[in-house]
């Protein structure tokens, strides 16, 4: 009887100090596996803190729990010089060992991928900011229909016939060899070519810059090759991400319409004109006192095909954009907008050829109006918000030029927008530059800067009453 109390003695304190033990062990493994303090937390901290010395402003993280840095998800990272030479490294070794990027869901874009959004943007991940902010996801595009098609044709036939029959809007030479490229790529016995303007972003060969930029990534490249020309344009991403407000780069992605290849980062479709309109649209919301949610009255002047005015409608969502640019590039823009949008309003020459003079309130009638440049003339006094001019105005005959500042002047309200080479170019354009433009009202210099693209940077203030600065001379 003794024995056997004995041996239950026993085994009752050999349980009690396996008991302490297994608890002294989960203690143990809890401190080291699950505790905020964890050794490998600790480790984890030491490891972000040497990351953050190559995030730049816009990444600026802390934790309210001393040693505790977390590395925050990749999208919403951005990196100074130092972080981009790394990351550009990485990206490099990975492209040319693996062929493929550094970063998970970055993959160049040929619209195969990107058309099935449902798909790809079933949930979040820390590649891609969530819920998805890219433009290009929400547009709902669709192929223009053959009335409108038919109508843009008879526009530009028209707009062209009485450009070439006034002599303020004479061609230089350069643009003289730009029009018949135009005229050969996207028009075929007189009608519009179709499958070329279903493609006019996909590797066409023009001396127009406004296209061109767009073969930095082409078909013709090999995917190896495209990948590591890639690399430049997610360095450019990061660099621009510490003068592109973040509300603004993370929606900048570009459209499929045009069938060009582009960079697919961040569930983004990024190039370097999409970047550069990014800027733009940027400096445009933190300078003026427009306001995201009123009916603003937009005009940008030479405004291609409608790539900015694209982004500018995204986040001045109510307003309304007026673009004053060459027949053939109304030709594009029209087409492109259209196809983004086949639900908003466009208007184009036709709807305005009877009209002597265009008011605020027949403008904003229509999401987008896509006019040549002999309407300038015709829009009354103080009925633009903000007028927007990106080269252009640089790279035009003195004659056009006096011409185009005169009514913008006259048919601006607020604000005047222009990025232009600052002094002349004669060997290309045969062209003034923005220190030649011969203002005569006076403006109030919100923003006078020398930007990345090598341009004087101006936004300017109307001062609401008449002072001709030659009245004293």
């Amino acid at each position: 009887m003794w024995s056997q109390f004995l041996n239950l003695h026993v085994l009752k304190v050999i349980y009690r100090s396996n008991k302490s033990q297994y608890q002294m062990f989960e203690k143990i493994k809890k401190i080291l596996t699950e505790n905020y303090h964890r050794p490998t937390a600790k480790l984890h901290h030491i490891c972000t803190l040497f990351l953050k010395l190559l995030f730049n402003k816009k990444t600026n993280i802390f934790s309210e729990k001393v040693m505790l840095l977390k590395k925050p998800p990749n999208s919403t990272i951005y990196y100074n010089f130092f972080g981009r030479a790394i990351f550009m490294l990485l990206n490099f070794i990975w492209v040319i060992i693996f062929n493929k990027f550094f970063e998970k869901e970055t993959y160049i874009d040929d619209n195969s991928k990107s058309k099935n959004f449902d798909e790809l943007y079933k949930k979040g991940n820390n590649e891609i900011p969530w819920p998805i902010q890219a433009i290009h996801v929400y547009e709902k595009t669709k192929e223009v229909d053959e009335v409108f098609l038919n109508q843009i044709n008879k526009d530009y036939f028209e707009s062209v016939d009485i450009v070439q029959t006034n002599q303020i809007f004479e061609d230089t030479e350069w643009w003289k060899s730009c029009r018949d490229e135009f005229k050969k790529l996207f028009i075929k016995n007189k009608n519009i070519n179709l499958t070329a303007i279903e493609n006019f972003r996909n590797n066409v060969k023009t001396k127009a810059e406004i296209l061109n930029y767009h073969n930095f990534l082409n078909t013709n490249n090999s995917k190896k090759i495209n990948k590591i020309k890639s690399i430049l344009l997610i360095n450019l991403y990061h660099k621009l991400s510490t003068n592109i407000c973040l509300e603004v780069l993370r929606t900048t992605s570009d459209s499929i319409i045009g069938n060009n290849l582009c960079l697919n980062y961040r569930g983004q479709r990024i190039n370097q004109r999409t970047l550069r309109y990014a800027y733009y649209l940027s400096q445009i919301k933190l300078n003026t006192s427009l306001e995201s949610d009123n009916r603003n009255l937009f005009l940008d002047v030479g405004g291609g095909y409608g790539g900015l005015s694209r982004l500018i409608s995204n986040y001045y969502h109510n307003s309304t954009c007026v673009i004053i640019e060459l027949p053939e590039l109304c030709l594009l823009s029209s087409y492109f907008l259209k196809s983004n949008y086949p639900d908003k309003k466009v208007a184009t020459y036709n709807d305005f050829k009877n009209t002597s003079q265009v008011s605020a309130e027949s403008l904003m009638k229509y999401d987008y109006v896509i006019l040549p440049q002999f309407f300038m003339e015709k829009f009354n006094d103080d009925i633009f918000d903000l007028t927007i001019n990106t080269t252009s105005l640089s790279e035009i005959s003195s004659t056009m030029q006096s011409y185009y500042l005169k009514h913008i002047e006259r048919c601006t309200s607020k604000f005047f927008y222009s990025v232009n080479r600052a002094e002349k170019r004669l060997e290309k354009y045969n062209s003034q530059g923005f220190y030649n433009f011969k203002f005569k009202k006076r403006w109030k210099s919100v923003l006078y800067k020398f930007t990345h693209t090598y341009h004087i940077e101006f936004l300017g203030k109307k001062l609401n009453y008449k002072n001709n600065l030659n009245k004293n001379n």
